[in-house]
């Protein structure tokens, strides 16, 4: 239960202080005395977007906060629990500070929190009905919603909607799969033409700085032959042969070593160096040996390279790059191969995902079918009680399995609900015959069946009773005054009838001090009420009639 509110330069508020009481308290006042101010300061406890022109004019900063007594056992302590946030207190303290920069702050129980988790715990606390609730009534989706609400179906709800997630999600992953697979096809021709192509071609590293390597050895056979001919007439010539002469050297360097022992060193140096001349002469040979022309070979050769370079022109790139891009196509089509059984898979999960959608959507579906006229049959018995005594509903539901159009997180249903208010009239959809005032009291009448008090404490209306009155509007009163019996029951209202139901009576009115206007807010005693109830049945002309009538309205309200 909301125990108390303090407001603070918010709007047309300067300081006030409200305390709060079980059962219904009304808010009654001039147009534009800031009753409504009242309600778009609690609505900003609850996590409503703040705008910095709500901050009372020459003030920098707005606080609004409140404290809320909870329950032992209610579910909004769990929520503090998994938040760490003194689940324990027996009251919670929730403040909102508005700057006039633009920035905002909300506390739970002095722990700061986001403008996300301030909505979760108010869901928990109060619900707001505004002004224009009745409006929101034409809309099929709410009428739907009313209806899950009614039927407590919060977790088939959860579970369509975890379907239709997964199903949309594989959808798209299925659409975007079956697009990259058209584009990955509409290439594989040509890319298969030009890795076969690669592949013919048989690429090697290197291939091509040995290919002219070799083709320039064949080119210059008879030039090999003459400078290796030359070479091996100087290394071993009948003239001068270089490996007779580092003999001979070798051979007195030994003797003369005999006489001195540091010479060892240097006919061992001649000694290997004749090894290396003697084995370089025993491969000039092995090489003559093989030396020869090879026209075919060197033709071989020729084509090769002259395809190497083709492939390099065609490619625009060199042999690395011809491999590399060999490879790559290689993958790329050993891709499309994996993207074909990667959307196998998905295809399969997405027929799963279907499935699962199509059954919890066909049970929620069942569920509503059980309970469609129940509502129906409950919404027509508190609306006869508020002026429309013929009243008949009808809450038409119809279904789309087959259209996956109609899918939706909410399952594939739409409902409608339609009325005659009058005995031989058949019954039209709500949009098309209700007025302003049949809106109003088939609203507050759902409000009514749908407010339950284990789920919510606290029930706040906002001129909800909007284009009624006469006995209408006294019926009205009365059904929130049984409301407040079971829960707590805010209810601004330009009504008499319905304000002299309150068991509290606060009067908000607008004062001028120091130059500003400012909006005052007072509770009313018995004969303050009395006065205030006169004034909105009388308006200026205050006479004993009308103080008769006021005094009537309080003496004829239920105990």
């Amino acid at each position: 239960m909301l125990l108390s509110l303090q407001v603070r330069n918010f709007a047309l508020i300067d300081s006030v202080s409200i305390d709060f009481d079980a059962g219904l308290t009304v808010l009654t006042g001039e147009t534009g005395a800031g009753k409504s101010i009242l309600v778009d300061a609690i609505a900003l406890l609850l996590g409503d977007k703040g705008h910095a022109d709500s901050i009372r004019h020459g003030a920098e900063q707005a606080e609004i906060s409140a404290e809320y007594a909870l329950a032992s056992e209610h579910a909004a302590r769990q929520w503090l629990r998994n938040q760490d946030m003194n689940a324990d207190e027996p009251v919670c303290v929730l403040r909102r500070v508005l700057q006039r920069n633009g920035r905002s702050r909300a506390f739970i129980n002095g722990c700061n929190v986001t403008l996300t988790q301030l909505r979760e715990f108010g869901e928990f606390l109060i619900e707001l009905l505004g002004q224009h609730e009745h409006q929101k009534l034409l809309h099929a989706d709410r009428q739907l919603a009313l209806l899950d609400r009614f039927a407590g179906l919060e977790t088939r709800l959860d579970q369509v909607a975890e379907a239709h997630r997964l199903w949309r999600e594989q959808t798209l992953r299925c659409q975007q799969l079956r697009t990259e697979q058209t584009r990955q096809n509409e290439q594989a021709d040509w890319q298969r033409f030009q890795l076969q192509e690669l592949e013919a071609a048989q690429l090697q590293e290197e291939e091509w700085e040995s290919l002219r390597s070799e083709e320039q050895r064949l080119g210059a056979v008879e030039k090999l032959r003459e400078h290796l001919q030359a070479a091996l007439e100087a290394l071993e010539g009948e003239a001068h042969p270089a490996n007779r002469a580092l003999a001979e050297a070798q051979r007195h360097l030994g003797v003369a070593s005999q006489h001195d022992a540091r010479l060892q060193e240097n006919e061992a140096l001649l000694n290997a160096a004749l090894i290396q001349v003697e084995e370089s002469i025993s491969n000039v040979h092995s090489y003559l040996a093989d030396l020869e022309a090879d026209p075919e070979h060197l033709e071989e050769i020729a084509r090769r390279l002259q395809q190497l370079q083709d492939l390099q022109r065609k490619y625009h790139c060199d042999l690395p790059g011809l491999i590399a891009k060999r490879d790559t196509l290689r993958q790329e089509l050993q891709g499309t191969e994996n993207l074909e059984s990667t959307l196998l898979a998905a295809e399969q999960a997405l027929l799963k995902a279907k499935t699962t959608y199509i059954e919890h959507s066909h049970a929620l579906t069942t569920a509503r079918q059980a309970r469609q006229q129940a509502l129906a049959d409950a919404v027509a018995e508190q609306i006869r009680q508020l002026g429309m005594p013929h009243a008949q509903v009808e809450l038409r539901l119809s279904s789309h399995p087959e259209e996956e159009k109609f899918w939706r997180d909410s399952g594939w249903d739409q409902t409608e609900i339609w009325i005659t208010a009058n005995p031989g009239h058949p019954a039209q959809a709500l949009a098309k015959v209700a007025s302003g005032g049949e809106l109003s009291r088939i609203s507050l009448a759902l409000q009514v069946i749908l407010a339950a008090p284990e789920r919510i404490d606290t029930l706040i209306f906002d001129e909800v009773d909007v284009g009624i009155g006469g006995a209408v509007a006294e019926r009205v009163g009365r059904l929130l005054r049984r409301l407040g019996a079971q829960q707590q029951v805010l209810c601004v209202t330009h009504l008499a009838q319905v304000a002299a139901q309150g068991h509290h009576h606060l009067h908000i009115e607008k004062q001028v001090q120091d130059g500003q206007t400012l909006s005052a807010i007072n509770p009313l005693q018995a004969a303050q009420r009395q006065q205030e109830i006169a004034r909105m049945l009388g308006g200026i002309d205050l006479n004993s009639a009308v103080f008769e009538a006021a005094a009537t309205l309080l003496a004829n309200v239920d105990a």
